[in-house]
C-alpha cells in the first residue's frame, strides 16, 4: 500500500511502534556501553583507556544521532521522499503545499540518516581492528593482517563517502521532486548507494573475520571454549545478515514505504553495536553470573586461593616480583621453549596479549585487559650457588600442586630441562651465611 493512501490513523499507530523500537535499542545500548565502560575503567583505570574506546564514544554519539534521524524521517516526515512519485503526479504536486515541504525535508533527512549510518559502522570496524590488534600482539603471521585492516577501513570508508556525495551531481538534486532526478539522486532508494555500502560492509566484515577465527580454531583450547570463542567472533555474520536484509527491504519495500531506510539502519547499527562490545562486556556478566550462582548456593569461589594461581594471575607485560614486599627476593618471568599463545597454533607466537575473554582450564586467562602469565602449575624456585657459571649445576625446585606438573632437575650446562608454560622464578644467591635463606626459599 503507497504511504499516501494510508489513514492517519495508521501513520500514527506505525510510528508509535517506531518510535517504541527505536528508543527501546537506544537504551539497551547505552546500558551495554556503560556495562563496557565500567568493566575496562574497574580492570584498566580511566588513565588506560585505549584508542577504541574513544572511538566507541563516537560511535555512540553518532548512534544517538542516527535514531534521532529516524525518528525525525518517521514521526515528522512520515517517511516521505522524492522517490515514490509519477512524473505526472511530481509535475502537479505544488511546492506551497505541505507534502512538498515534507518530502524535501524527508529527503535531506534520508541523506543525514545514510552517512549517520556509514559512518557508524566504520567507527565500529575502526573499534574491532584496534582490539584485535591488541589481542594478537605476539602472534606471527598477524601484523600484516592488522595493518592490512588500518588500510582497508579508511579506504572502504572513503569510497562509501565518495558514493554518497558524487552519485548525485549537484548534490542538491537528491532532493528534488520536479522533474525527477533519477533513481541516484533517490536517497530513499538509490540502488547504487545501497548495494554500495552492502558490499562494502559485508566485504570488510569478512576481513575482519578471518583475524581471529583462524586464531581461535587452531588454539590450544578446549572444544567448549574453542566453540564459545568462535560463536562470539562470528557475531560478523549476523550483522552480515542484517546488512543484507536492509538491503533487499529497502529495494523491494523503498517505493512503498520509503521509510524501511530508517527502520533497517536502526536495527542493523543496534546489532552491531551490541556485538562490537560483546567481547568486552562478557567478562564482567560471566564474573557477576558466577558469583550469583556461589552466592545462591551457598559455596566459596576457588578462584580465590592465595598465592599467584588467583583467578586472572599476573597481567602481561608485568614483573610478578612487583607482587612480593620489599626485601622479598626478585622475580622474573621466565618464557621457555614451550611456551604458547593461548589463541595460536602451538609454538607459533610468544606472550604479549592484554586481552582476556575466558580462562583455560590450566587457570590462565584468554583474551580481556588482564591475562594470566602464571599458574599454580608454573611456580618454581631456582637455586643457584654463589659463582656458578657455564658447567655448575643448578637445581630447580618445582612446587607441587594438585600433581599439574613434575619436578625437574638441569643438567651441567645450566640450562632448563624443556616445559611447557610459564615459569616464575626466585633468583637467590647462596653463601655460607644465606643457606637459611635458601631453605625458606625451597620450603616456599
Amino acid at each position: 500500500m503507497d504511504i499516501m493512501s494510508r489513514t492517519p490513523d495508521e501513520i500514527k499507530a506505525e510510528s508509535a511502534r517506531f518510535v517504541r523500537e527505536a528508543w527501546g535499542l537506544q537504551f539497551a545500548a547505552y546500558i551495554v556501553v556503560i556495562l563496557r565502560y565500567f568493566s575496562r575503567i574497574r580492570q584498566l583505570g580511566w588513565r588506560k583507556l585505549a584508542l577504541d574506546d574513544f572511538f566507541m564514544f563516537a560511535a555512540l554519539l553518532t548512534y544517538t544521532a542516527e535514531t534521532m534521524a529516524a525518528y525525525f524521517l518517521v514521526t515528522t516526515f512520515h517517511g516521505l521522499a522524492n522517490n515514490a512519485m509519477t512524473d505526472t503526479q511530481r509535475a502537479l504536486l505544488s511546492p506551497q503545499s505541505e507534502e512538498y515541504q515534507l518530502r524535501i525535508l524527508g529527503s535531506k533527512t534520508h541523506v543525514a540518516g545514510l552517512l549517520l549510518y556509514t559512518t557508524l559502522l566504520w567507527l565500529l570496524k575502526a573499534c574491532w581492528s584496534i582490539y584485535y590488534a591488541r589481542l594478537t600482539v605476539g602472534v606471527h603471521n598477524m601484523r600484516n593482517w592488522i595493518i592490512g585492516a588500518y588500510i582497508i577501513m579508511p579506504a572502504s570508508y572513503m569510497a562509501c563517502l565518495c558514493v554518497a556525495v558524487f552519485k548525485c551531481v549537484p548534490f542538491e538534486k537528491q532532493w528534488q521532486i520536479y522533474p525527477n532526478p533519477g533513481n541516484h539522486c533517490e536517497p530513499a532508494v538509490s540502488v547504487l548507494q545501497t548495494v554500495f555500502v552492502m558490499v562494502m560492509n559485508t566485504v570488510t566484515d569478512f576481513y575482519l573475520l578471518a583475524i581471529p577465527l583462524p586464531m581461535v580454531w587452531k588454539s590450544n583450547l578446549t572444544w567448549r571454549k574453542k566453540c564459545f570463542l568462535l560463536l562470539m567472533f562470528s557475531g560478523g555474520f549476523v550483522e552480515m545478515a542484517f546488512g543484507i536484509l536492509r538491503c533487499v527491504s529497502i529495494l523491494t519495500l523503498g517505493d512503498t514505504d520509503p521509510a524501511q531506510s530508517g527502520y533497517w539502519s536502526v536495527r542493523e547499527s543496534f546489532v552491531s553495536f551490541v556485538l562490537t562490545n560483546m567481547p568486552m562486556v562478557y567478562p564482567l556478566v560471566k564474573r557477576f553470573l558466577e558469583k550469583s550462582i556461589i552466592s545462591l548456593s551457598g559455596g566459596t569461589s576457588g578462584n580465590h586461593q592465595g598465592g599467584v594461581s588467583g583467578q586472572h594471575g599476573y597481567p602481561l607485560g608485568s614483573n610478578p616480583g612487583s607482587h612480593l614486599g620489599k626485601g622479598e627476593p626478585r622475580s622474573r618471568v621466565v618464557i621457555s621453549k614451550g611456551s604458547r599463545h593461548p589463541l595460536t597454533h602451538p609454538n607459533d607466537t610468544i606472550w604479549g596479549s592484554e586481552e582476556n575473554i575466558v580462562n583455560s582450564d590450566d587457570g590462565k586467562a584468554v583474551g580481556g585487559s588482564r591475562s594470566s602469565t602464571a599458574s599454580s602449575r608454573d611456580i618454581a624456585t631456582t637455586v643457584v650457588p654463589q659463582g656458578s657459571g657455564v658447567g655448575h649445576k643448578t637445581t630447580t625446585f618445582v612446587e607441587r600442586r594438585s600433581g599439574l606438573i613434575e619436578p625437574q632437575t638441569s643438567g651441567g650446562s645450566g640450562k632448563k630441562g624443556k616445559q611447557n608454560g610459564i615459569i616464575v622464578t626466585h633468583e637467590i644467591t647462596v653463601t655460607g651465611e644465606d643457606r637459611q635463606d635458601a631453605s625458606a626459599a625451597r620450603r616456599w
